[in-house]
């Protein structure tokens, strides 16, 4: 059973993030029935909570329609997706929170403006969203969504430190991925896990939060990480989401290659192999698999 439905109801985007294939202008599009068979069927599959994606949702026009329907369903959690550049515009977060978002992620990309505007592609994109984060709080709970980079992975202690100070309240650390791309570029930029986890450590362990599950950290299997921080590990079917993209397409976000599924030969004797959902092969083809020992 479902708990969240995720819709990206297309791929338009302000932003030109750096191996974001979700930059599709002109791409695929649900309109409004499709956008209401899937509200609906999330439902029926148990989802009472709606996290908007895409692209970037607040260009829908039709956002605020989605987000009403979604309420008068039965959806009790909104949650929105989004760099907080348009929640920058006058009375467009205060609209929000009116029709019925409960709650923003936002997607960031440095703790400087110079690291997240030259990996988002978009300059001045920085400094909007600090402007959306403001107009914003106090009108539901901010969480963010933290892409890591081989160019951003040390910043990651500082991205917390400072967007914990703006009223976020948990963040989600990803590993950029190179299986949608076959630009160089990207794959020179996709960080070792090890390198991941060594800055999501530190991060840990400045102990700004109380809670448990303070730092999350996406696409780490459990024998990267060690026994002492193991509260970041991610386990994809515990999130209970369903994925629903233009064109009827439903998935449940374990089922993602995104997510990882492929194992070793040792992965079958690790003693984490009921909470891993294995690696993700376009890591593997580029770094090899060397980090990866069995857990005893």
């Amino acid at each position: 059973m479902a708990r969240w439905l995720e819709i990206s109801a297309d791929y338009a985007c302000n932003n030109r993030c750096v191996g974001c294939f979700s930059v599709a202008d002109g791409g695929p599009s649900m309109d409004g029935r499709e956008l209401t068979e899937q509200l609906r069927a999330g439902r029926a599959a148990g989802a009472e909570w709606l996290w908007l994606g895409g692209g970037e949702p607040t260009m829908r026009r039709d956002l605020f329609a989605i987000v009403r329907a979604a309420r008068k369903l039965g959806y009790r959690r909104v949650k929105l997706q989004t760099n907080a550049m348009m929640l920058a515009s006058p009375g467009f977060a205060a609209r929000c929170a009116d029709e019925g978002v409960t709650e923003i992620n936002l997607s960031i990309k440095g703790a400087t403006a110079e690291t997240h505007d030259r990996l988002a592609q978009t300059p001045g994109c920085f400094d909007l969203m600090l402007q959306g984060v403001e107009a914003w709080r106090g009108r539901g709970p901010i969480e963010g969504d933290v892409l890591a980079y081989r160019s951003n992975v040390d910043e990651l202690p500082a991205i917390v430190r400072r967007f914990f100070a703006l009223g976020v309240e948990k963040f989600w650390v990803w590993t950029l991925s190179a299986s949608d791309s076959a630009l160089p570029e990207v794959a020179a930029e996709v960080p070792r896990l090890a390198d991941v986890v060594r800055n999501v450590q530190a991060a840990m362990d400045l102990a700004l939060s109380p809670r448990a599950d303070f730092i999350t950290s996406l696409h780490t299997p459990p024998c990267t990480v060690p026994a002492s921080h193991r509260g970041c590990l991610f386990f994809a079917a515990d999130l209970g989401l369903l994925v629903a993209n233009p064109g009827g397409h439903r998935f449940l976000l374990e089922t993602s290659p995104m997510e990882g599924g492929l194992y070793l030969d040792g992965c079958a004797t690790c003693s984490m192999r009921a909470r891993c959902g294995g690696l993700r092969a376009d890591y593997v083809a580029l770094h090899g698999d060397a980090e990866f020992r069995p857990v005893p």
